[in-house]
């Protein structure tokens, strides 16, 4: 085998090294590592674990790394975008009684916005992405992107805890089309 090996390797015609010298470069140059500590799988994946993931975000609303997020708040909020996609009726119980209101303001705000008659059957949205959740005293807001065909509406649902996370209020921050066509703002 060896001496198969050795001819094909005489009669290979090969092509000039691309960056050679990178390609011969010690490793451990690029990062902290002591040139006695050889790269391994483990000293690799033991560097990833040193750094932070990064995740991606939509422009102009928040990141999409909800890994810091309360699971019981993510779980709230996604048990309402679920019944969302499906229409605006039936989501009073998601409400603070107090601000019962604002659920109706939200109905009417959308219905203007969003310009969409459903057929028997249709969803409102397809699809919907929950952004990082901002965190203050009282009040937690969470971005939101709705998706129906090329269109999208992003929205701010601010919510509190009573005896469970409850809405106290949705604010439509902009809509349009994912191809850039139109974008509108409020």
């Amino acid at each position: 085998m060896r001496n198969e090996l050795s001819a094909k390797s005489q009669n290979t015609v090969w092509t000039k090294d691309i960056e050679g010298e990178r390609l011969n470069a010690k490793l451990n140059q690029f990062i902290n590592i002591a040139d006695k500590n050889l790269m391994s799988p483990q000293l690799v994946q033991s560097i990833k674990g040193v750094t932070a993931p990064v995740y991606p975000q939509i422009k102009e609303l928040a990141s999409l790394d909800t890994s810091s997020m309360n699971s019981i708040l993510l779980n709230s909020v996604k048990e309402f975008c679920d019944a969302l996609k499906d229409g605006t009726e039936g989501l009073s119980p998601y409400f603070d009684s107090e601000y019962f209101f604002n659920y109706v303001f939200f109905k009417n705000d959308l219905k203007e916005v969003w310009q969409t008659e459903l057929k028997s059957g249709e969803k409102l949205f397809d699809r919907f992405v929950i952004c990082s959740a901002f965190e203050g005293d009282e009040l937690i807001q969470v971005p939101v992107r709705f998706y129906k065909g090329k269109e999208y509406i992003d929205l701010s649902i601010f919510l509190s805890y009573h005896v469970g996370y409850k809405i106290n209020q949705i604010e439509i921050i902009r809509w349009g089309k994912l191809n850039g066509e139109t974008e509108k703002q409020q």
